[in-house]
């Protein structure tokens, strides 16, 4: 793996975050695109590289506060026989640089003229629900990855628990936080559109997959990349939207636990405990997992809130030619 393959890898991985030999759940591979490695070359790519190549790989990715890890069928669930999941992760033990900025929560939340702060609570207040039913629903803590697959929800479901949580709140009239009550201003459908905006951020981000329709509703599932990354970091990627919530200084904290359900509570506070990952980093000769303590540190971005451009892989890949065709048994050119 020269320079520029390596420039491509971590284009493609920075897209997409994860890639498979064999997709699962009937996904065709991704195909390359203009500027793009296709999956399989990216996965090929990876499997034959050299030690000094692999390094130099590493040392790349850590300088964004970030971590290629590998898991072979039989780590989770849900990865094919003889085939290798690679995972781009945020790295606990390193500083998280600013790699996707606040803008796309923003700008996807946004219905009227409300405030950064207001948009950054409502997405505090979502994140904090879903969990409530990815995880708290389930008896399930962060560290339970491997129960990934069970953790789906309905759209409707996350309306409710948030029309529920805006009564509670309602509730407490004017003993409720200041800051909160932004919340109880919604009207007509507007809780039934952030739910799906924030909905669909975090499948761009990689985090839920719509595995089926039931009906009129979608029926979405965790991802195994959302399961890694949330057993991995907890809540500390959302640190700065947290302090933009506060009213007084930096006491983000004060308000989070003010804004949320006590399900929700309990969610928050297991992603403060140290957690054993069973993954292990990308090694030259073997992809078993290697267990180790992951340590929290505080990060400064949030999880794929905003997808990298196709100008911005094309930087990286540091070429202008174009990948490889797709194969049969890929997805189609874009």
């Amino acid at each position: 793996m020269n320079m520029m393959e390596m420039g491509e890898v971590v284009a493609y991985l920075l897209r997409y975050r994860t890639a498979e030999r064999v997709p699962s759940g009937g996904r065709k591979r991704r195909a390359a695109r203009e500027g793009q490695l296709s999956e399989r070359d990216v996965c090929a790519l990876i499997d034959d590289a050299q030690e000094s190549e692999r390094e130099a790989l590493r040392d790349f990715l850590a300088g964004q506060g970030m971590r290629l890890k590998v898991f072979e069928a039989g780590d989770y669930p849900g990865i094919a026989p003889g085939s290798r999941f690679f995972a781009l992760l945020p790295d606990p033990e390193l500083e998280q640089p600013p790699l996707y900025t606040r803008d796309a929560v923003f700008e996807a939340l946004k219905l009227r003229q409300e405030s950064r702060a207001e948009l950054a609570l409502w997405y505090l207040q979502l994140w904090l629900l879903l969990h409530t039913l990815i995880y708290t629903r389930l008896n399930r803590a962060l560290s339970d990855v491997s129960r990934y697959q069970e953790a789906t929800f309905v759209t409707r479901e996350l309306v409710e628990l948030v029309r529920d949580q805006l009564e509670i709140l309602r509730g407490l009239g004017e003993s409720a936080p200041e800051n909160s009550r932004v919340l109880l201003d919604e009207r007509g459908e507007d809780i039934p559109r952030r739910v799906k905006a924030f909905i669909d951020l975090l499948v761009r981000a990689g985090h839920l997959d719509l595995v089926r329709e039931t009906g009129d509703e979608d029926v979405w599932q965790q991802t195994l990349l959302g399961a890694l990354e949330a057993e991995q970091i907890g809540v500390h990627h959302l640190t700065h939207l947290i302090e933009l919530t506060a009213a007084e200084g930096s006491d983000g904290e004060r308000l989070l636990a003010t804004a949320e359900t006590p399900e929700a509570e309990a969610v928050a506070q297991s992603s403060a405990a140290e957690v054993q990952p069973d993954s292990a980093e990308v090694q030259p000769d073997s992809a078993e997992a290697q267990p180790g303590v992951a340590e929290e540190s505080e990060a400064n971005t949030m999880a794929d809130d905003e997808p990298v451009t196709d100008e911005d892989e094309a930087a990286a890949a540091g070429s202008q030619d174009k990948a490889p065709g797709a194969r049969e048994d890929e997805e189609p050119r874009q």
